[in-house]
């Protein structure tokens, strides 16, 4: 017999035969309690979401007050987030955020479009909690402000 033949005979047996899947012959425990599933409950409150302000100009001055007749007692850079406090329109009718600047004090950028452009971000409640309460603060001055240009 030629090999050929011999291959396709072997390779015929092998598809006709009666293959048994392999089953584990271990002996299994049988007196395991079964377990009710754990629902899952989240760790923490879902994002929530505040409004944030972005840079858009080189450098972005922060004032003492909403105008730029109050000294600057900071800046932030093209690019760089804010979280925004509240706002005004003075005297000059510009409109002016309170925002908390990074030393955790208060201060006041101007709001124009082509300074800043406000957006909605998504915070975990630490940060959202940490805003609310600045938000709070921040009705205060809000309330006590006597705008000028």
């Amino acid at each position: 017999m030629s090999k050929h033949f011999l291959f396709v005979v072997v390779l015929f047996l092998a598809g006709c035969a009666n293959i048994s899947p392999m089953t584990d012959t271990a002996p299994q425990p049988t007196n395991i309690p079964t377990q009710t599933p754990v629902p899952t409950i989240p760790t923490s409150a879902p994002p929530s979401e505040v409004t944030v302000g972005v840079v858009q100009v080189d450098v972005l001055n922060i004032r003492e007050g909403p105008g730029t007749s109050y000294p600057t007692v900071g800046s932030l850079n093209k690019g760089e987030k804010f979280y925004i406090l509240g706002d005004v329109i003075n005297s000059t009718n510009n409109k002016w955020l309170l925002i908390g600047s990074s030393d955790k004090s208060l201060g006041w950028v101007i709001g124009d479009q082509s300074h800043v452009t406000l957006q909605k971000e998504l915070v975990d409640s630490a940060t959202y909690l940490t805003w609310q309460k600045n938000v709070d603060s921040a009705k205060s001055v809000l309330l006590q402000l006597t705008v000028t240009p």
